[in-house]
C-alpha cells in the first residue's frame, strides 16, 4: 500500500499530533491566548482526519474481505483513533495550565523530559506502521516505561511538597498535567502492541513480546518472534496466555496442536516448535517447578522445560516447553472418538493409581471441599444469582439458597476426615490430558496446582469436566453418562484397595464443589441448572444421612448423579 492515499492521511495526520505536542509543551511555560486558540483548532481538526481516515479504511477493509491486509487497515483505524487521544491529552495540558497561579511553577519539575519521549515516540509511528517494524512497535513500549518513570519521580517529589508553604492549588494542577503526559505513554504502549499485532496476526502484549522474545534466545533460537509462526492455542481462567511458536515451515497444521483442543512445543533449536506460556509470576513459577517434581518421578510424562523468563517487576513471568503432538481427550470426546477418549482416560486414571501409590503419605486431615465452593462462590452467583439464591417451599420441604445448605453441609464436613494423602494432578480435567491413541502417548499439561492433598479432587474434577461437555441429545449424553461411570467405578475400585472407607463421602463433596465452581464455564442456563441443582441434592443427601447417625463409611453415592440429560 505504499503511497496510499491512507498512508498519506496517517503521516499528515502523525505530523498534526506532533506539532500539537511542541504547541502544548511552549503553552506550558508561554501563556498565549492566540496559541492556546490555535491548538484547540489543530486538535478539532485532527479529530476530523481521524473520522476521514476510518471511513476510508473501513471502505477498503469490506472491499478485501478478512485477510491480512484488512487486519492492517484496522490497525491502521485504530492506531488513528489513538493518535486522536494523544491530541485530547495535550489540549488537556493546555486547559490545566491556566489554573496556576503562576507558570513558574513548573519550572522545577523539567518537563521537557516527557515531551523529549512523546516526540521520539510520535516519529516512530509512521515508519512502524508502514513497515510492520516490530523492532519500533518495541520502541513505542519503552516510550510508556521511560514516561511511567518521569511521572513517577515527579509524583513523589509533589507528593512531599504538600505542606511545605507551597501552593496546594498549584501542587495539584502539576499533578494533573504530569497525569496527562504519563497517560499519553499507556497510549504509545497500546500503539506498540497494536503494530505487534499486525506484523504477527495474534494479539499478544508488549510484555509477552519481550518475555517471547528473551525464551527463544534462552533455547537457542537467534530469529525474532515476529519472524517465527504464532498461534495462540488456549488460554483458561487462571490469566495465562498460551501459544505455539515455530518457524512458517514447521509449524503444527491443524490436525496437530495449533487448535484450542491440542498443547504445543518442541524446542527453540533447528526449527523446531515450542509452547510460549506467559502469565502471573507465582504461577508460572509454581507450574516450574512441579515441571521439576513430575519429570523426577515421572519422565516424560509433563512437556520439558526449556526455558524460564522470570518477571521484571514481580507481575508476570513466562515459560517456553517443548511440544508435544497429541490432542486432549476433551476434543478426542467431542470428535465421538469414544475409543481414543476411553483409551486415554484409563491410561490417565492408571498413571495417577501409581503416581497416588508412590506418594501417599499415612496422615489424616480435614476434608475441605466445602470451604474451596465457599471460595468461588461470588462468582457463580454473580453469573447466576437466580440459581444461588433460588429458595421456596412445598409443604413442610423448603428450598434453601444455596449459602444456607453449603453451611450445613460445611458444619459436617469439619468431622470427615482423608485418611491419607498423595501427590495429585490439581487440574485433572478432559483439556488438559493429551494423549495419542496410535503411539498410547500420555502428557499432563498444566500442573502448577499440582500439590500433596486428597486424591479424591482429581477425581471429582475429571467427572465434571466429562459432564460440563457441550454435547446435547439423549444418545450423546448417555454416552457422556458411561464414560464418567467407567471413571468412578476405575477409582472406586482404587479406594477400595486403600481401604479407603471414607471415599464416597468425599466424593460426594467434591462432585458438589465441582458442579458449582464449574458453572462458571458454563453458558448453557439449562446445564448450569442441572449441575446447581445436583450439588443441592449431594449436600442434602449428606445432610439426612448424618441426620440419621449413620457414619461417613456407611454413605453411599448416588451414582445416577453422573447423568445429565439435555435435549
Amino acid at each position: 500500500m505504499k503511497g496510499d492515499e491512507l498512508e498519506v492521511f496517517l503521516r499528515l495526520l502523525t505530523t498534526e499530533v506532533r506539532q500539537s505536542a511542541t504547541d502544548a509543551r511552549d503553552l506550558l511555560f508561554r501563556r498565549d491566548p492566540s496559541k492556546s486558540r490555535s491548538l484547540f483548532n489543530r486538535v478539532t481538526y485532527i479529530s476530523n482526519q481521524v473520522a476521514q481516515l476510518q471511513k476510508l479504511a473501513m471502505e477498503k477493509a469490506m472491499r478485501k474481505g478478512p485477510n491480512r491486509e484488512s487486519l492492517y487497515l484496522q490497525g491502521l483505524s485504530s492506531v488513528a483513533s489513538r493518535l486522536e487521544r494523544i491530541s485530547d491529552l495535550l489540549l488537556n495540558l493546555d486547559r490545566q495550565a491556566g489554573y496556576l497561579t503562576r507558570i513558574s511553577v513548573l519550572y522545577p519539575y523539567n518537563l521537557d523530559e516527557f515531551f523529549k519521549e512523546i516526540l521520539f515516540g510520535l516519529d516512530k509511528i509512521y515508519p512502524a506502521l508502514l513497515q510492520r517494524d516490530v523492532g519500533l512497535a518495541v520502541k513505542l513500549g519503552q516510550v510508556e516505561e521511560k514516561l511511567d518513570s518521569c511521572y513517577a519521580n515527579r509524583f513523589s517529589r509533589l507528593i512531599k511538597e504538600f505542606g511545605t508553604g507551597s501552593s496546594a492549588e498549584d501542587l495539584v494542577t502539576v499533578i494533573m498535567i504530569v497525569h496527562y503526559l504519563e497517560r499519553i505513554g499507556d497510549i504509545f504502549l497500546e500503539i506498540g502492541e497494536k503494530i505487534i499485532y499486525i506484523s504477527m496476526g495474534e494479539k499478544i502484549k508488549l510484555e509477552q513480546y519481550k518475555a517471547l522474545g528473551e525464551g527463544l534466545k534462552a533455547t537457542g533460537e537467534s530469529m525474532e518472534p515476529a519472524r517465527l509462526d504464532f498461534r495462540s492455542i488456549w488460554g483458561g481462567r487462571s490469566g495465562c496466555r498460551i501459544g505455539v511458536i515455530g518457524h512458517p515451515e514447521t509449524a503444527p497444521g491443524q490436525g496437530g496442536q495449533a487448535g484450542p483442543n491440542c498443547q504445543g512445543g518442541q524446542g527453540g533449536q533447528d526449527g523446531q516448535t515450542v509452547v510460549f506460556k506467559h502469565g502471573p509470576a507465582s504461577k508460572m513459577t509454581r507450574e516450574r517447578d512441579n515441571l521439576a517434581i513430575w519429570e523426577e518421578f515421572r519422565p516424560g510424562l509433563t512437556p520439558k522445560v526449556k526455558a524460564f523468563i522470570p518477571a521484571e517487576a514481580g507481575n508476570e513471568a513466562a515459560l517456553i516447553m517443548e511440544f508435544v503432538n497429541s490432542r486432549n481427550l476433551q476434543a478426542l470426546l467431542l470428535d465421538n472418538d469414544s475409543d481414543g477418549a476411553a483409551q486415554g482416560i484409563k491410561a490417565a486414571f492408571k498413571t495417577m493409581f501409581d503416581v497416588w501409590r508412590e506418594t501417599k503419605v499415612e496422615r489424616e486431615v480435614s476434608s475441605t471441599f466445602c470451604r474451596q465452593t465457599e471460595d468461588r462462590l461470588q462468582e457463580a452467583t454473580t453469573l447466576y444469582p437466580r440459581l444461588m439464591r433460588h429458595q421456596g417451599a412445598v409443604g413442610s420441604w423448603r428450598l434453601k439458597p444455596v449459602a444456607e445448605v453449603l453451611a450445613e453441609a460445611k458444619a459436617l464436613e469439619e468431622s470427615l476426615k482423608v485418611p491419607f494423602t498423595a501427590r495429585i494432578h490439581g487440574d485433572f480435567n478432559l483439556s488438559n490430558l493429551l494423549y495419542n491413541p496410535e503411539s498410547h502417548k500420555l502428557t499432563f499439561v498444566d500442573i502448577y496446582r499440582s500439590r500433596e492433598t486428597d486424591y479424591v479432587q482429581d477425581v471429582s474434577v475429571m467427572l465434571v469436566s466429562i459432564a460440563r461437555l457441550p454435547v446435547v441429545g439423549n444418545q450423546g449424553r448417555h454416552r457422556l453418562y458411561q464414560t464418567a461411570r467407567m471413571a468412578e467405578s476405575m477409582t472406586r475400585t482404587f479406594a477400595k484397595e486403600q481401604n479407603d472407607e471414607t471415599y464416597s463421602a468425599r466424593l460426594a463433596f467434591g462432585l458438589a464443589r465441582s458442579f458449582v465452581t464449574s458453572t462458571r464455564f458454563v453458558l448453557d442456563d439449562r446445564l448450569a441448572g442441572q449441575f446447581v441443582a445436583r450439588a443441592r441434592y449431594l449436600w442434602e443427601t449428606i445432610i439426612a444421612h448424618r441426620a440419621k447417625g449413620l457414619s461417613w463409611a456407611e454413605f453411599i453415592f448416588p451414582l445416577e448423579i453422573l447423568a445429565i440429560y439435555i435435549e
